[in-house]
């Protein structure tokens, strides 16, 4: 007879359960979608409309494009209460953060 999925976690130790829970939660953190990131802090896209002083559909149409500005992007995580930060991973090198693109700059270059 064939187990469930959730009978077969239900049958792990507790400790071992709460760990495989923990890294799928990490797993799901490290992708998302920014419509996907707006619904998981329980926010609407009128809200979000309201925050940017866009319409709700611009809101809409943003969520969908897989190009855009970066100033775009952070102004729209920042209405979220968030910020961005820009992260190059090259090859055999340690991760950096890449500065000038995350801040707001009141000179325009």
């Amino acid at each position: 007879m064939s187990k469930t999925l959730d009978e077969v976690i239900g049958s792990l130790p507790a400790d071992f359960r709460e760990e495989v829970e923990a890294y799928g939660q990490e797993l799901i953190r490290e992708k998302m979608t920014i419509q996907a990131l707006r619904k998981e802090l329980g926010l609407t896209q009128e809200s979000l409309a309201e925050q940017l002083g866009v319409r709700q559909a611009d809101v809409s149409k943003l969520e969908k494009r897989s190009d855009m500005l970066i100033s775009t992007l952070r102004n729209y995580l920042e209405a979220m209460g968030g910020e961005l930060d820009l992260v190059a991973r090259m090859p055999g090198r340690p991760p950096v953060t890449l500065e000038g693109f995350t801040e707001k700059s009141s000179r325009v270059e």
